[in-house]
């Protein structure tokens, strides 16, 4: 089996960090690399990466910059991966121990493409063996259609990517996106997959941390996630995926709604109702009152009678 190189980036991640790379230390498969990439941490991350790159008990190479952010983080990551395979792994999350050895033996063993897996909420995924886990063979636009409708399964980490395709076609995270960058990244990767293989296990534990970018950027007005999405499309349609019309149904619908909630569990009402001054949120609404998902059906009605129930309901019921 090839080379692996798992990319961490790392800022003010101290108190974390050492747990994620423990579960890197119980993988079952040994043949890895670990990059991390300090992004300009003010805390002691630096010396915590630096106790465990000499500790030993992992490869870990230690990139130290200045603070640029996630995206460019990463892409320092991808730039010095030896490895054929890249994963990706947050510096508060966790990998199953069978992570890697699951999504690397289905891609060699079915010659697919793309081999991915769910991700959990629930940190009671890390104890014990994955048994009979579902390994399904699916073509691109089953991929995508997991990727589209069931989001909150399938984080980008949870995929292993080939690093020639990433060289071949040029593709990095967008450094000036804060918001959705990754999921851009994983739609552009599928775009050049013909197969993929579905490991059907949450083998990735994400961590929902009150303090982490993702939580502060959620009350910061930004329209970054939207413009990814037209560019994802655009994407599609220069590469001929048949898949465009399913995704431009609704991804941007799903993003904005996504917006309106963040804004409103943030308490931002103003920048909830600037939202609706600057974009058709009721089209986008009218769209998501079809969800699958009953909460964001529902949600979806109430800020069709109103933004403010909306905005009130969101916030009572988190």
């Amino acid at each position: 089996m090839k080379k692996i190189s798992v990319i961490i980036p790392c800022y003010n991640c101290e108190a974390l960090v050492g747990e994620t790379l423990d579960s890197l230390v119980n993988q079952t498969y040994r043949d890895f690399e670990v990059i991390c990439v300090n992004d300009g941490s003010t805390d002691g991350t630096r010396s915590v990466l630096e106790a465990w790159r000499d500790k030993g008990v992992l490869s870990i190479q230690i990139i130290n910059k200045e603070n640029g952010g996630v995206s460019s983080a990463r892409n320092a990551g991808i730039e010095a991966a030896e490895g054929a395979y890249l994963l990706f792994l947050d510096s508060d999350d966790l990998y199953h121990p069978e992570y890697i050895e699951r999504l690397i033996s289905t891609i060699e063993q079915s010659g697919a493409d793309v081999s991915y897996c769910r991700l959990s909420r629930n940190r009671d995924i890390m104890g014990g063996r994955i048994e009979n886990a579902p390994v399904i063979s699916q073509t691109q636009a089953e991929a995508m259609y997991n990727l589209l409708y069931r989001m909150p399964e399938f984080g980008f980490y949870c995929y292993l990517y080939k690093k020639e395709v990433l060289e071949r076609e040029g593709l990095t995270f967008d450094v000036y996106t804060r918001h959705f960058e990754d999921r851009e990244f994983n739609w552009k990767y599928l775009c050049h997959c013909k197969t993929a293989v579905l490991v059907d296990a949450p083998l990735y534990y994400y961590r929902v941390n009150e303090n982490s970018v993702t939580q502060i950027r959620k009350i910061q007005w930004r329209t970054d996630g939207l413009e990814a999405v037209r560019r994802i499309e655009t994407y599609l349609e220069e590469t001929g995926c048949s898949f465009l019309s399913e995704l431009k149904s609704y991804l941007f619908p799903r993003v904005m709604w996504s917006m309106a909630k963040n804004y409103s569990l943030g308490g931002e009402r103003e920048l909830l109702k600037r939202l609706g001054q600057e974009y058709d949120v009721k089209a986008c609404m009218k769209r998501t009152a079809k969800d699958n998902n009953k909460l964001v059906a529902l949600a979806s009605r109430l800020y069709l009678i109103h933004p403010m129930l909306f905005y009130h309901i969101v916030r009572l019921k988190k």
